[in-house]
């Protein structure tokens, strides 16, 4: 069973065969990959170039949102407040106006179209002509140099990149927009502008490395479409929405169509399952959006035919069929990809700790009008429990002056709140306060949605792109004022620790199989390992429940480790996370489960020794932890303020410290190790007060029972999870 719109009343999804016509989407799906062939959208997902174009300003502006934005700002003295202070600096800027550089360096061209931007902002309110005047020569001086500049290894010409080239063309298109009309910009130079800046500058973006998927397309794309809209240049636009296609009508190089089929998933999450670069790319929508919408194309309500690749984990489609998509999920998924106080966890390169205000949620709001993109339009940056109406701060919503652009005068208060049911996009749901996104792979179980309550998320996904990690089933949970168990910090690429550290399962919270890393990473030296033409790494969401008393997820995964099946499965009951990871194989493996624990850990001396503080072993990863402390479990790892950790099962328990990154000292990490052709651990995360006892009862490979005080059994086992009282009546089940 999948959730339906006309199912959110339902509290668990369960597994069913899948359909015919299901198992041939998976099929294709794989078919396609495995030779590298472009699936091309249905013929009607394409729009067509506007005929004719509006007068300028069109790009993110037009004369009537002009007339409303001066109204606001004289209502608003945060508005005159900041256009003052935009007027007095460009003011003093005016007695040396910087020329492009004969050659460029670094990101000095970035800051030169950054004040030509600015320049025409000043004009456009204030109608002083000197303002244009200023854009005019910054303008007319890349003219003149930008031809000569040399291509860069990765796509960028005035800059050194494609993500920082489409920055700094969208802010001159921005300033050639914005003074198109004014008396100091002659026919001739608007010509040469157009010939020698804005239309070579296409062509570079449109040889972006990223020909398909990436963040770096969208990026590109949304250069490639603002110059289009901005020229009128209808060859730009047809690439930058439609993709480009070769006489065959094979997609080559994919536009906004072909990402809304299929570098968006299913259930909304953008395919390289990065928080951050979810939010990066979502932005790069919206300035293509914005452009489009100004000269009459609607992309914020277009949808389009799903990709049969959209699946992600879910390739049997068990939680859910293709069905047509529209943009919105990118925005909306990043909500729920939160827990209930608005942590978010740091999955596949990404840095946010928290979810943050976005300059597009204004523009989203106006859109759709949708209450949650007025909420977090308002918040501030800086507020680290968003959703809690406690420690919310108004934001400044003016930051930059191009987000003068988006204020929508009539933004409202607007509410979020993670206790309303909801579907997101197709297949993602949001049920009784837990969020499943079987095609992303993110499960979240929250024991409420009261900004305190404990949450777990299990990360399951297939591996989207580069930015990916070797962690397939790893578990973040977060005691509702911080992430107590969590994920790796991140070095950042240009560290060798990015590598040894960052790229390897064991820094992750999830076992390792004979000290290698999952696939693709394994025991390669490539900090940017993808899997080989044709394999697919991935868990497989296998069951999804939302109870009032019982909260459940369960997984697997047996494509990280050759001739290896790992299942886990998190059940949440009261604000106790119980987790069942069980591990098989037809031969003999050393496993190790690793915690990552963002507390001070302390285990009784009875249970434990003493232990050199040397380095694990060797090989990445390991040669960063060092063991101080050894013992055996059964044993309880205390975490201060009533917190603990009970680890139920016997293994061999090493405790010691993982490497210190740039801005935190290294974290505490306890590592439950097996050998044996199949391991099942057992462990329960009290991080709350709670004096009931936890206890083990039965343990074997395919079922377990564990005694919650005097009154209660979790039974976990592969047909059900159950939990009974005493005399054995079933409270609530999950199957």
């Amino acid at each position: 069973m999948y959730f339906s719109r006309r199912d959110l009343h339902l509290s668990r999804v369960k597994l069913k065969r899948p359909p015919v016509e299901s198992l041939w989407v998976a099929f294709w799906s794989i078919l396609l990959t495995f030779f590298g062939i472009s699936y091309c959208c249905h013929a009607d997902d394409r729009i067509p170039c506007p005929q004719t174009f509006p007068p300028h300003p069109r790009l993110f502006t037009n004369p009537g949102e002009l007339r409303a934005l001066k109204n606001f700002i004289r209502n608003s003295a945060e508005a005159r407040r900041f256009v003052d202070n935009l007027i007095t600096r460009v003011e003093k800027e005016l007695n040396h106006i910087p020329n492009a550089p004969v050659q460029p360096r670094d990101m000095e061209n970035r800051n030169i179209s950054t004040l030509a931007r600015d320049f025409a902002i000043a004009y456009i309110l204030t109608g002083k002509e000197q303002f244009a005047a200023a854009a005019k020569q910054i303008l007319l001086s890349y003219a003149e140099v930008y031809p000569s500049y040399a291509v860069t290894a990765t796509k960028g010409k005035a800059m050194p990149s494609t993500l920082n080239e489409a920055r700094w063309i969208i802010d001159l298109a921005t300033a050639f927009d914005l003074i198109y009309s004014s008396p100091a910009l002659h026919t001739e130079d608007k010509k040469q502008i157009e010939d020698q800046v804005f239309r070579p500058c296409g062509e570079v973006l449109r040889i972006c490395n990223h020909k398909t998927r990436s963040n770096w397309r969208a990026r590109a794309i949304a250069g490639l479409g603002v110059i289009g809209f901005c020229i009128g240049d209808c060859d730009f636009i047809d690439e930058a929405i439609n993709g480009y296609r070769d006489e065959n009508d094979r997609v080559l190089r994919n536009g906004f169509i072909q990402h809304l089929g299929y570098s968006i998933l299913g259930d909304g999450i953008f395919y390289e399952r990065s928080f951050g670069y979810q939010a990066y790319t979502t932005d790069s929508y919206f300035l293509l959006m914005e452009a489009a919408r100004h000269s009459g194309v609607d992309l914020w309500h277009h949808s389009v035919s799903a990709d049969p690749r959209d699946a992600g984990s879910d390739i049997e489609r068990l939680f859910g069929p293709p069905e047509e998509k529209s943009v919105k999920a990118v925005f909306d998924a990043l909500f729920y990809r939160s827990f209930s106080d608005g942590a978010v966890t740091n999955v596949a390169n990404a840095s946010a700790d928290f979810f943050i205000r976005r300059r597009y949620y204004e523009a989203a709001w106006r859109a759709w009008r949708d209450p949650k993109y007025a909420y977090v339009a308002r918040i501030h940056e800086s507020d680290r429990r968003p959703w809690d109406g406690i420690s919310l701060r108004e934001s400044a919503r003016i930051r930059d002056a191009a987000d003068l652009f988006w204020i929508d005068p009539s933004l409202p208060k607007g509410h979020f709140a993670l206790d309303e049911n909801a579907v997101i996009g197709n297949t993602g749901s949001h049920v009784n306060g837990c969020t499943l996104f079987p095609n992303g792979g993110f499960a979240i179980l929250r024991q409420s949605t009261d900004p305190d309550a404990v949450c777990a998320e299990m990360n399951f996904g297939c591996w989207g792109s580069g930015h990916s990690h070797p962690d397939k089933l790893s578990i973040v949970i977060s005691d509702g004022n911080h992430k107590v168990i969590r994920e790796a910090r991140y070095f950042g690429y240009g560290d060798p620790a990015y590598l040894t550290w960052d790229r390897q399962t064991i820094a992750h919270n999830t076992v390792t199989v004979d000290h290698v890393s999952q696939q693709p990473q394994g025991d390669t030296d490539n900090a940017w390992a993808i899997p080989k033409a044709g394999s697919v790494v991935r868990g497989r969401p296998l069951l999804f429940y939302a109870g009032n008393q019982l909260k459940a997820f369960r997984a697997e995964c047996t494509d990280a480790y050759p001739g290896v099946r790992m299942e886990r499965t998190i059940v949440l009951i009261d604000s106790v996370v119980y987790d069942f990871f069980k591990v098989e194989s037809e031969s003999n493996h050393r496993y190790d489960y690793a915690l990552h624990i963002d507390a001070p850990v302390t285990i009784d001396r009875d249970q434990v020794r003493p232990h050199t503080m040397e380095a694990l072993s060797h090989e990445f990863g390991y040669r960063h932890i060092k063991i101080n402390e050894a013992g055996m479990a059964p044993l309880t790892a205390h975490l201060g303020y009533g917190r603990k950790i009970a680890a139920l099962t016997p293994s061999q328990v090493l405790v010691g410290k993982g490497i210190a990154a740039k801005k935190h000292s290294g974290m505490p990490v306890m590592i439950l190790q097996t050998e044996g052709k199949k391991s099942v651990y057992v462990t329960a995360f009290i991080l709350k007060p709670n004096a009931t006892p936890i206890q083990l009862i039965k343990k074997d490979h395919d079922y377990q029972t564990v005694m919650i005080g005097e009154g209660r059994l979790l039974e976990n086992n592969s047909a059900f999870i159950a939990l009974r009282d005493r005399a054995g009546k079933i409270l609530e089940i999950a199957r």
